[in-house]
């Protein structure tokens, strides 16, 4: 499948979130983690959307998005093993009515780096059992819902959750072992293909794909050895699951923040930058051209792209207000090129719980005033408004 349907706009302008991060009152293994003092602070009640998300809905329209990306949370539809919890797929069959109603396209997430607590303290994704867990919730959730439902993402960023829980020790489970984190990609590559067929199985229209983490990679210096770091961290961090589920995707996600050196000793640990590059609040580069990069390879494999995530922690908002320029900017040229970007969500609708990190970064396009939880709409969401009437039926896109 790579036709792009005629009964879709032809680009989708959304914004994203994830359930763990807004929607608060949950218990999953982040949940624990946070309890354990592992986090900066606990998420509690995030921004209460599970209780407030009509009203958060709201703004959806008002913004002028056609799609909306959030993620569904296991732990809630399947709180004990084999036990479905009604209530919480009755909330999220109303939350996609919501959007059905005001012709906002769902792209919905499977799995968004939380697990039940009971498939963590059996061993996570590791458990022999497993992927028979991820098929039953994944056919819960597609037979509930997926009548409302024409894009899925089965898993989000497979190797950020392999690095943090397993290369950095970082995320859950906090381990510190290559082997297990090379082990953990084998096995989301797995449950990726089982997602996959269990919704196709399902829902044949549907279309079904994953989040890629991509990042632009360059040597530190011009050395040999730095240039060939930067290849190898490219070739295993970017291509290899790109490539290796290539007939397991309708269309290609792709998460874009920044870019990192290679160094042939130091690897990526720590993150170098360049003397007087930009920078976010989380000390990541700004660098849209990165995505121009990350962005060429894909087009080798003839399928549409969607942007999942793309946005930038700050406190200035002329700052991210100039980053969602840039980064559609290179969009638009992309596409003029042949390359065929059919969406854009913006990381993300709100300030939110950005896990490690608690609740100091902003990367909202509505901020959220943490002590009353008061939302607020910020300049930047205006100008994507803008920008998205500009572009009503329109590919390529182009900037106003």
């Amino acid at each position: 499948m790579s036709a792009w349907p005629h009964t879709w706009p032809p680009f989708l302008w959304g914004a994203a979130t994830s359930s763990h991060q807004i929607e608060g009152h949950q218990d999953n293994d982040w949940t624990q983690w946070e309890a354990a003092g592992r986090a900066r602070e606990p998420s509690g009640i995030a921004l209460d959307h599970w209780n407030r998300w009509a009203d958060d809905f709201a703004f959806l329209p008002l913004l002028g998005l056609n799609s909306y990306r959030f993620s569904l949370e296991w732990s809630r539809i399947e709180p004990q093993p084999g036990v479905v919890r009604r209530e919480a797929l009755d909330r999220y069959r109303a939350m996609l009515g919501w959007l059905r109603d005001h012709e906002i396209l769902p792209l919905v997430t499977l799995h968004h780096f939380t697990l039940p607590v009971w498939v963590a303290r059996a061993g996570g994704f590791f458990h022999p059992d497993a992927p028979a867990w991820f098929q039953r919730y994944v056919s819960t959730a597609v037979d509930a819902l997926g009548d409302l439902i024409p894009f899925y993402i089965t898993i989000n960023e497979p190797l950020v959750l392999a690095v943090m829980g397993y290369v950095l020790g970082a995320w859950p489970p906090g381990e510190r072992h290559l082997a297990r984190a090379l082990r953990l990609f084998e096995r989301l590559s797995h449950l990726h293909e089982v997602a996959y067929r269990t919704i196709k199985e399902r829902r044949a229209q549907a279309w079904v794909g994953l989040a890629h983490h991509l990042i632009a990679f360059h040597p530190w210096t011009s050395s040999p050895l730095d240039r060939f770091m930067a290849g190898v961290f490219r070739r295993v961090m970017n291509d290899r699951m790109v490539r290796r589920l290539a007939s397991f995707q309708d269309f290609i996600g792709v998460n874009y923040y920044t870019r990192q050196y290679a160094h042939w000793r130091r690897g990526l640990n720590p993150i170098q930058h360049r003397p007087g590059t930009p920078l976010s609040s989380l000390g990541w580069e700004l660098y849209p051209e990165g995505l121009r990069e990350v962005l060429l390879p894909l087009g080798a494999f003839h399928k549409p792209i969607l942007i999942t995530e793309n946005g930038v922690a700050t406190t200035d908002d002329e700052t991210r207000t100039r980053f969602l320029e840039t980064h559609l900017q290179v969009i638009a040229e992309a596409q003029r090129t042949g390359i065929d970007i059919r969406g854009y969500f913006h990381w993300s609708l709100f300030d939110n719980f950005e896990w490690a990190e608690g609740f100091a970064p902003r990367f909202g396009l509505i901020g959220i005033d943490y002590a009353t939880l008061a939302r607020t709409v910020r300049p930047t969401a205006w100008r994507y408004r803008d920008i998205i009437a500009h572009n009503h039926n329109r590919w390529p896109i182009t900037l106003p």
